[in-house]
């Protein structure tokens, strides 16, 4: 799909869902319904959910889930996210409830098969944004600050702090797009994506201060022998071998930004708010709070 088109020039707020999923999981107690079903994960992105509707007072929300298959970065590398625990089985049974209710509160989902959510993401911010809208991201992953630009910024999960180009100079000295070689050289052992031996966030930093980028590090790589930094030949030949897996690690931290989405936003933007279904859910997981604030219309925060 080439062209997004969306019917309101606000903003839009795409949710990284599955962070959300394992935050509520390990931060809430095993909760469940009274008949044993588990629910804590459900009622904490829910609960998130809820709140970022409201205080940004906005409607237009996709949440976009990974999708339970391997990826083009596993074929790269076949130890791509290896430290990765499988889903919990409580988690992962409570994962077709919480769609549903997604859906039925009007908020569309993306998860497409064989491909990453982060690219998924990567695709949506990007089109969007090059239609002229603002795009707010909410995950507290680090790769994500790559895809920052003047009309995309992220909101960290973790504290709700608002990140955008200015916030990521401060604190890294590097613009956002080269996010993507700072992970290239140091590695991300979140994914397991190995950068370069030896080479930790300080020192890439600073080749990155004086090289800009990959690619220019090692078009230049002589000169990494003259720049003020202690051990500088025996960095010069740590980058020199491994040329390959700086490479590598960068193509795996790339988010990509041409995922063929087969799905028409202008008309999924808003999904029909599907009241009976959403009270006859909080019903069965007990959320009587929230199945009270449905039944008096005061749910979904006021139109402006």
């Amino acid at each position: 799909m080439n062209n997004i088109q969306i019917d309101n020039n606000k903003k839009i707020l795409i949710i990284d869902t599955t962070t959300y999923m394992y935050r509520a999981f390990y931060a809430l107690p095993s909760l469940t319904n009274n008949q044993g079903n588990p629910s804590g994960v459900i009622y904490g992105v829910i609960n998130m959910l809820y709140k970022l509707l409201h205080k940004y007072n906005t409607y237009h929300i996709i949440c976009v889930f990974d999708a339970p298959y391997k990826n083009f970065r596993h074929h790269l590398f076949k130890n791509y996210k290896k430290n990765r625990k499988s889903i919990p089985e409580n988690l992962k049974k409570q994962i077709p409830h919480l769609q549903q209710i997604i859906t039925f509160i009007g908020i569309p989902i993306f998860m497409i098969p064989f491909v990453e959510a982060d690219d998924v993401i990567g695709t949506l911010s990007h089109k969007i944004a090059k239609q002229g809208y603002s795009v707010l991201i909410s995950t507290n992953d680090k790769d994500m600050l790559q895809l920052i630009t003047k009309k995309i910024k992220i909101i960290h999960t973790n504290n709700n702090n608002i990140i955008g180009i200015s916030e990521v100079k401060k604190k890294y000295g590097i613009s956002p797009i080269h996010i993507i070689d700072l992970l290239s050289l140091m590695g991300d052992s979140a994914d397991n994506i190995p950068g370069v031996p030896k080479i930790g966030e300080k020192t890439a930093l600073i080749l990155l201060k004086h090289f800009q980028s990959l690619e220019n590090i090692y078009n230049n790589i002589e000169n990494i022998k003259h720049i003020p930094i202690h051990g500088a030949n025996k960095i010069f030949n740590i980058i020199k071998t491994n040329k390959n897996i700086a490479f590598l690690s960068k193509k795996l931290a790339t988010i990509k930004k041409d995922v063929l989405l087969n799905v028409n936003i202008k008309k999924n933007i808003n999904l029909p708010f599907q009241k009976k279904e959403l009270i006859r859910l909080f019903h069965y997981y007990n959320f009587d709070i929230w199945k009270k604030k449905i039944e008096n219309n005061a749910w979904l925060p006021t139109k402006t």
